[in-house]
């Protein structure tokens, strides 16, 4: 039997507010499936703060659990914008040991 290396989440379209419930919602049903699980935003289309406090909210969580919980680059447009402009990271400073694992590249910070 393979060794499940991580689970992907795939986040798609609007992950705001307006979505926050549902974006909850499959962070913790993710996470209470799995021990290790990587975030795809790829799809996302709209993202605000609600959407990086769920998530840091999510991995505070999957920490205490003894779970783990990242980010895959590349990042969505919308999270990126989200990130730099609300000052959780500059666009030449991913914080590394949150948003994406040792494993994967950056994300394209334009």
């Amino acid at each position: 039997m393979t060794e499940e290396r991580y689970f992907t989440l795939i986040l798609n379209g609007d992950a705001g507010i307006k979505n926050a419930q549902d974006l909850v919602a499959g962070l913790r049903d993710a996470l209470g499936q799995h021990d290790t699980v990587g975030i795809d935003t790829q799809a996302v289309t709209a993202a605000d703060v609600t959407t990086v406090q769920s998530l840091i909210a999510a991995r505070k969580k999957a920490d205490a659990a003894g779970k783990s919980l990242f980010l895959l680059a590349p990042l969505a447009t919308p999270i990126e914008r989200v990130l730099t402009t609300a000052g959780f990271c500059t666009p030449s400073d991913v914080a590394d040991d949150f948003w994406t694992p040792a494993d994967q590249p950056k994300g394209n910070w334009a």
